[in-house]
């Protein structure tokens, strides 16, 4: 197969799985810019020079044109990041209406942080219904995602997909958790969607119901952003200075690592279309807390990954502490856990397992 895939940027969470299909198939990425400044600061946008991708940045309208027009033989499909999601990716989808192509779209389902989902469903039926026809395959990624795709138009064919991140880069950073503590940590940023204070109110009625084991704890938060200080002050007055860490930002790598020697990963957000930072945790073998809300909840689907708990419900995840610390403190079973989760994550939600899927997924079209 020929796949093109038109995205808003380059996406460490799609470029792994990317890169192993192109081992197989004829693979282009075509993107507006490499990254936004925002995600610099977190590592996106590194990229393998010599990787079998063939990338194509801010491409010309000609550019576009040409990759429709050169000769294949085999089938092409088009796989875009949603339909009008990005503007700068939907004049690409236009474009390709002109060609004979199979078309796909890759996307998470519709961000009702802001908009309840009667306002996305009214503006798809106004301004993307007339393209359904179109499109034949949606990768839907995240929990409910699947169900409200398939809602909109019965014709297409929905596959379950998600996000997948490539083995950990080793820093030359020295940071460390200490081993003798039971490790939990966040990773992301201090904003209002993803609802840190919940973590910190959890863990300060932890404390308070159970002082000698929350004292055996360490919290380590990884991240910057416009709650920072507001959630150091609650740290402060709620006697918490001892058990919880303010790291700032870190490359991508450094936070794999805080995640690797975590027992825990803590993701309290309000909304999450996915929440690639559970892939991380899985990927190293860390169990995961996160809440309801988050796409990547779908695949806390047993215990032995990790719980989850509603958005406000502190006190639900400060009872998560108080059964758990205990096992994270014995070191031989948690390894052992480790080893059974990264084994998981390899067969399940790694590049290989994630190109394999979007591979049977366009290989089995629906009637």
């Amino acid at each position: 197969m020929r796949l093109l895939f038109f995205q808003n940027c380059v996406s460490p969470h799609q470029m792994p799985y990317i890169e192993v299909l192109a081992q197989r198939h004829d693979v282009v990425v075509i993107v507006p810019f490499i990254t936004y400044e925002s995600r610099e600061m977190m590592g996106w946008g590194q990229y393998e020079t010599n990787s079998p991708v063939r990338m194509i940045v801010s491409p010309t309208d000609e550019e576009v044109q040409n990759l429709f027009e050169e000769p294949y033989e085999g089938r092409t499909v088009a796989l875009f990041s949603g339909i009008s999601a990005f503007r700068d990716v939907k004049p690409w989808f236009l474009v390709s209406l002109d060609y004979d192509v199979e078309r796909g779209i890759i996307t998470e389902a519709p961000f009702t942080f802001k908009y309840p989902l009667w306002m996305h469903r009214i503006r798809f039926w106004l301004q993307d219904y007339k393209f359904v026809k179109y499109i034949k395959y949606v990768f839907a990624i995240g929990a409910g995602c699947k169900e409200y795709y398939q809602s909109l138009y019965n014709y297409w064919k929905v596959i379950p997909f998600a996000y997948c991140v490539s083995n950990r880069e080793q820093s030359d950073d020295n940071t460390l958790l200490p081993a003798d503590k039971a490790n939990i940590c966040f990773v992301g940023s201090l904003d209002k969607r993803k609802n840190v204070i919940v973590l910190l109110k959890a863990f300060a009625a932890f404390k308070h119901k159970h002082r000698s084991a929350a004292e055996q704890c360490q919290v380590t938060i990884v991240g910057d952003g416009p709650k920072r200080q507001m959630l150091e002050k609650f740290v402060a007055d709620n006697d918490l200075n001892d058990q919880v860490a303010f790291l700032g930002t870190l490359p991508m790598s450094s936070a794999r690592k805080i995640i690797a020697q975590s027992n825990v990963l803590v993701l309290p957000s309000l909304y999450d279309g996915w929440g690639a930072v559970v892939n991380e945790a899985l990927t190293e073998g860390t169990m995961v807390y996160c809440t309801s809300a988050c796409g990547a909840s779908a695949l806390i689907d047993d215990p032995s990954k990790g719980k989850i708990f509603g958005a406000s419900d502190y006190q639900g995840l400060a009872k998560y502490f108080w059964n758990d610390y205990g096992f994270f403190l014995e070191k031989d079973k948690m390894e052992h856990r480790r080893a059974a989760l990264k084994q998981w994550a390899i067969e399940n939600i790694g590049p290989e397992a994630m190109a394999r899927r979007m591979e049977e997924g366009l290989r089995s079209r629906k009637k």
